[in-house]
């Protein structure tokens, strides 16, 4: 007998809520025991996380001064008033020094962590040579860095004092954000604040005269960001205060934004223009026309623009260009204040050393990956020539351009180290995509349509290459279930190696880096030919055997039986225990 009660509305809704609620719960364990291991690599690499500044003993150092040196013997101790390790030769004389970039360059990520470089000076303060101690990149990587004699040759000369000149340097193709972090890192070490190539090295001579009439040239000064204003004469006027590249790392609507702030004789603000902008037209002229915005740094001392707070004083911008304004408020004062010398904290590395094509890779990136997350929550993806064209884009610009795939490799570079925010914003809005839509959502977007060897697989299944040749592999049940398995013994070799902190290369597990033939091993190149060989006899046959990142995310992906806990959750559980352990022992 049917019991009316148990299939009334109210009770089977009080049901699906009940079973709804157990899958968001048990789901987000799920998350958290992702999260968990992702912290065990961080508190793995900090264990670690030493600077020898003794390179008195280091055998590489020792071996990289008597290349580049002529004469050198050996390395003395570290002296701290020259924040460096004197070289000297064998009559006990001192004939240059050597110095790391690190802790400087700690911060400054470039494929999948950061580089801490030897750098020896000659007597005079010039880098002779620059080299890699130690990096959190591939070593195929940066191996490309090391083997470019042209890229090494280009810091040689430089000193102390250098500040525009790194702008000019190229990176390394096929190691490009390798190459950048390595500029970067010596830049910052050597100069103590970071080159900027978003912006030219000096302000418009245009935009200068809007804020003195009168002016007629400009020159640099020591202070950071600032050039003074001269008539006909040759006679000061004032000066001007350049937000760039100090606030390079802040954006608008669009962009980051370079502002000029002008000080008369009194050092008293006379106003502020836009000098240069990522920012649309229409968005940068409303600031210089707005009074009242101008009326908040009118008469201010420059002392007084640095302590400004944009949130306190409760500038809420200039309408019609809110973000715009907003980003210009808050680089004054850090302009003014690294400008003042005040805290040298400011001026953090923002990856400016980058090329304007790295910039263009980025926008095609995001925009790339917000129309895989579209094609998986519509019927986009049934149109088969938009589809085709789509997946071609992908394989182009996401594959063999720009290489912005998510790996193993950069998921625990980032998770040791931090993420690249500003050296690479598109792979990051990648990775975050990637990660994100499945946790809330039954979709697998990366996997399904931005996954550059992904789309080589799906092309392949199209061409019907393997039924012309009458190839057919019967895949039992059995054998499936073995297979299935070597994604997460792929992830039990990379947690292992990530907290372990040991030297293997994670990216020899996959086969993305063969997308960049120059610094692919010959393990991932296996792998790619491999891969798509097995992908013309079994449909998707890497993705559904042999990918971890795939796996990875496949776990974290919201499904109708989350509330249900199964042998991929007991097999992650002992993923985190074998982290754990490792972690313990360490």
């Amino acid at each position: 007998m049917i019991n009316p009660s148990a299939t009334s509305p109210t009770t089977v809704r009080k049901r699906v809520d009940r079973a709804s609620g157990q899958q968001v719960f048990v789901h987000s364990l799920r998350v958290m025991l992702f999260l968990s291991i992702l912290l065990m690599i961080r508190f793995a690499h900090r264990k670690t996380q030493l600077v020898d500044s003794q390179l008195s003993t280091n055998p590489v150092a020792i071996e990289f001064v008597k290349a580049v040196l002529p004469g050198a013997t050996t390395i003395g101790p570290f002296e701290e008033s020259h924040e460096g390790n004197p070289v000297i030769d064998a009559f006990g004389s001192r004939i240059g020094s050597v110095i790391q970039t690190a802790p400087a360059s700690d911060n400054i990520i470039g494929y999948s962590g950061p580089t801490n470089c030897l750098i020896a000076l000659d007597a005079g303060n010039r880098i002779r040579s620059v080299t890699i101690l130690n990096s959190g990149d591939t070593i195929e990587h940066v191996n490309l860095v090391k083997k470019n004699r042209r890229f090494q040759s280009s810091f040689e000369g430089l000193g102390f004092e250098t500040k525009n000149q790194w702008a000019n340097m190229d990176g390394v193709a096929g190691a490009t954000l390798t190459s950048y972090s390595v500029i970067a890192g010596v830049a910052s070490r050597m100069n103590g604040t970071e080159p900027s190539l978003k912006f030219a090295n000096q302000p418009d001579q245009k935009n200068v005269s809007r804020l003195f009439p009168l002016a007629t040239e400009i020159e640099s000064t020591k202070r950071d960001s600032i050039w003074n204003v001269l008539d006909r004469n040759k006679n000061p006027i004032g000066f001007v205060l350049s937000t760039s590249p100090v606030a390079d790392r802040l954006s608008g609507y669009q962009g980051p934004t370079a502002t000029l702030a002008g000080f008369d004789i009194d050092q008293k603000c006379v106003g502020v223009v836009v000098d240069q902008t990522y920012e649309n037209e229409p968005y940068a002229s409303y600031l210089d026309n707005d009074r009242p915005f101008q009326k908040l740094y009118a008469g201010q001392s420059l002392e007084e623009i640095a302590a400004m707070d944009p949130e306190k004083l409760g500038i809420e911008g200039v309408s019609g260009a809110t973000m715009t304004s907003m980003s210009v408020a808050e680089g004054l004062p850090l302009a003014a204040t690294a400008a003042l010398e005040v805290s040298k904290s400011t001026a953090t590395w923002d990856g400016s050393t980058r090329s304007p094509f790295s910039y263009l890779a980025d926008v095609i990136t995001v925009l790339l990956t917000l129309l895989g997350v579209a094609f998986s929550y519509s019927g986009m993806r049934h149109q088969k020539r938009f589809r085709i064209g789509y997946q071609v884009a992908v394989i182009l610009l996401l594959g063999f351009t720009s290489g912005h795939m998510l790996s193993q490799a950069s998921i625990a570079g980032w998770s040791a180290h931090s993420i690249p925010w500003t050296v690479a914003p598109g792979l990051v809005f990648l990775a975050m995509a990637a990660l994100s839509v499945p946790i809330i959502s039954k979709h697998q977007p990366y996997c399904q349509h931005i996954c550059p060897f992904g789309a080589m697989q799906q092309l392949g299944r199209k061409a019907k290459f393997a039924n012309r040749i009458g190839w057919k592999l019967k895949n039992p049940a059995s054998l499936r279930r073995v297979f299935q398995w070597i994604p997460f013994v792929l992830l039990v070799l990379v947690v292992i190696a990530a907290v372990s902190r040991s030297s293997f290369n994670l990216a020899s597990l996959e086969p993305f880096d063969g997308f960049g033939y120059r610094v692919a091993g010959w393990a991932t190149i296996l792998i790619f030919v491999f891969g798509l060989i097995a992908s013309l006899v079994s449909p998707m046959a890497y993705c559904r055997f042999g990918c971890p990142t795939g796996a990875m995310i496949s776990f974290l992906r919201f499904r109708a039986d989350s509330n249900r806990l199964g042998l991929r959750d007991l097999a992650a559980v002992a993923l985190a225990v074998i982290a754990a352990m490792i972690l313990a022992m360490r």
